[in-house]
């Protein structure tokens, strides 16, 4: 092994060279050894990948830790393969079967203010500058660290834009700009930086050139100075985000930060959508229901720091023994399978999904071999699923669960080929069955109406528990998102002065950003100061504890009791994707806001009303024919006879 590893040490040198990739790329490689031990390159096997990425997600590690370690071992069995191309074995990486899934990253700019609480807190002209050139240029805290004396340029006057030359990733070069402001701090430094035997902007007491460590542990000073947890690239994301609410085009906020794609950037400014925000803001106008009164000022609150959230396997313990009256041959592989769906969901999600999953593979399997006497999983056979579906069918189960029966057994039967389990092929080409057209599940304007004056009489009264559940319910009715989105949000994704709230785990793991209402902004600055001061981030927190989905899901029951309708978190998100579609927002506008990947579910949310479809159609047709539809000449019953009389 060792030998193997000098060899692809060299390689990635050649290719990288003083790039930081060869260093990562082995010891990636080397982990992965160290987890399977001393074993020859030519006996690794798809099973020793999934024991490391099994290892790997039981220390909690991100997805995309993961798949950056992934792609390192996927390059280094390639490279091996390519010495010796005659005989060389199937790469033991799968993406298909080992790659994590990621969520699609959610912006990590800072709030304005916390951004204005930490150069408050910097009493060092050296530490202004150091982190004025990330707020106000967007460098890395590594190009940062490498400034030269020759790379600033002094402005012809004092109004002027200063002009730098940076050394990004992979030693590329660029131009960026400093205003006037920045500016001054860099040179409010430089009158006082001792001469030193070196050209480095930055030093330490020891006149030597400051570490990227020390720079990143100089804002951690700061930051609890200043209550605020933030690092160096958080303040590059916010420069960026800054530019995108300007309106600056992306290919030009790229070429300042150094992108080599446009779409990297696109995730730095993905938290300034000042037309999503327009949007949104123009279709609310109006909706709000209670009277605003002035609201107060922003609540002084501290957050405790985020803590990363793990599922708890005593759950997963719990839950695998429904599995227990089942045969071996078939419990090994469904605790298998349900404890590889684990690790891939959403901690604060794991449980929820794994009741839910595992009930429907029980219900399965329990008449399968009830009534089918199956002696092993290579006994199963098409017939034996589509009677199982047809039985569903018979006893009125709805083609929507008969869909997700079979996806839910296939998905299953998938892992079990992948183990080694012999499987007809045949029961992969069952058709699922043919889904109705949804039916609308949105409310009324009227049955809205009734449910919102329910609601702001019931929480009327100024109570802490009344503060919360207005609270949260606004949340649900006026941004639409989902209760286990709502349930999962931190203190730190409300930034109520920007009106930007940030969702960073929704159910397809894609991170977007909603936006408050002037009404959602006045309950939420009524609830904050009662919220209990407990040692936990969550946004909602009941007493001494979280609130939780039965909680949620029954006061919403109640209160749609006492206003005559049948009403649920989800029915709350179509009623207001149908208000906003008929407020004419764009479809692909509300498709960003609800989270959606496809326009298409978007469209089964929001029913657009034959007066609005009416409505465009009369504008659209005046600027075809210059004339409005109301104003054309009606027919009379002679023309319509003279009509019909030509066409025969």
């Amino acid at each position: 092994m060792k030998e193997e590893t000098a060899q692809f040490t060299l390689f990635l040198k050649r290719r990288f060279g003083t790039r930081s990739t060869p260093k990562h790329y082995v010891n990636d490689v080397q982990l992965f050894f160290a987890h399977i031990g001393d074993k020859a390159v030519a006996l690794i096997t798809a099973r020793d990948i999934d024991s490391f990425v099994e290892a790997q997600v039981n220390r909690g590690l991100k997805a995309t830790t993961i798949n950056r370690r992934l792609a390192a071992l996927r390059s280094f069995f390639e490279f091996l393969a390519d010495q010796s191309p005659d005989d060389a074995p199937p790469n033991p990486v799968i993406w298909r079967r080992h790659k994590r899934k990621q969520a699609q990253p959610v912006p990590r700019d800072v709030p304005d203010d916390q951004v204005e609480a930490l150069f408050a807190a910097i009493d060092s002209a050296r530490d202004k500058a150091i982190f004025g050139l990330m707020i106000g240029a967007g460098l890395r805290v590594g190009e940062v660290a490498h400034m030269r004396l020759a790379d600033l340029e002094k402005p012809r006057s004092p109004e002027q834009l200063a002009r730098l030359r940076v050394r990004g990733k992979g030693e590329k070069e660029r131009i960026v700009w400093l205003t006037p402001r920045w500016y001054l701090l860099v040179t409010q430094w430089l009158a006082q930086r001792p001469a030193a035997d070196n050209d480095f902007v930055f030093l330490s007491r020891r006149k030597q050139p400051l570490s990227v460590r020390g720079i990143q542990e100089r804002l951690q000073i700061y930051g609890q100075r200043a209550g605020v947890h933030l690092t160096p690239h958080q303040l590059r994301h916010t420069f960026s985000r800054r530019l995108a609410e300007q309106r600056m085009p992306v290919e030009s906020i790229s070429k300042l930060l150094g992108h080599a794609q446009i779409e990297t950037t696109q995730r730095y400014t993905a938290g300034a959508d000042p037309d999503l925000r327009d949007e949104f803001r123009q279709a609310m106008d109006g909706i709000a229901q209670a009277a605003i009164s002035a609201a107060p000022s922003l609540p002084s609150i501290s957050i405790p720091p985020p803590k990363p959230e793990t599922a708890d396997l005593a759950d997963l313990e719990r839950i695998l023994r429904r599995f227990d009256p089942f045969p071996d041959w078939l419990g090994r592989l469904l605790r298998a399978h349900l404890t590889q769906r684990w690790h891939k969901w959403q901690p604060h999600m794991a449980a929820q999904h794994a009741a839910r999953l595992t009930r429907r593979l029980a219900v399965t399997w329990t008449w399968l071999l009830e009534r089918r006497s199956l002696s092993g999983l290579d006994a199963l056979q098409r017939s034996d699923v589509e009677a199982f579906l047809n039985a569903r069918a018979a006893d009125g189960l709805a083609a929507n669960t008969r869909c997700h029966d079979l996806s839910t057994l296939r998905a299953f039967l998938f892992f079990a080929q992948e183990q080694g389990a012999v499987v007809s092929a045949s029961i992969f080409r069952i058709p699922y069955p043919e889904r109705p057209e949804p039916l609308p599940r949105h409310l009324s304007p009227e049955a809205y109406q009734r449910l919102v004056n329910v609601v702001l009489r019931r929480t009327e009264a100024d109570t802490p528990q009344n503060r919360l559940d207005r609270a949260w319910f606004l949340m649900l009715a006026h941004t639409g998102i989902r209760l286990s989105e709502l349930l999962n949000l931190r203190l730190s994704d409300i930034n109520l002065a920007s009106g930007r709230i940030l969702i960073r785990s929704s159910k397809n793991g894609h991170g977007r950003v909603v936006y408050t209402t002037e009404e959602l902004t006045h309950a939420l600055l009524a609830y904050l100061p009662a919220r209990p001061n407990l040692p936990d981030d969550h946004l909602w927190l009941e007493t001494d504890r979280r609130l939780h989905d039965g909680l949620v899901r029954s006061r919403l029951r109640r209160w749609g009791q006492a206003a005559g309708i049948d009403v649920s978190p989800h029915v709350l998100r179509h009623t207001l994707a149908t208000l906003l579609i008929n407020r004419e927002m764009p479809v692909e506008t509300l498709r960003r806001l609800l989270g959606h990947r496809s326009p298409n579910v978007t469209q089964q949310y929001a029913r657009l009303s034959d007066s609005v479809v009416q409505r465009q159609f009369q504008t659209a047709i005046e600027g075809i024919e210059g004339i409005a539809a109301a104003e054309w000449p009606m027919p009379s019953s002679i023309d319509k006879v003279q009509a019909a009389q030509e066409l025969t």
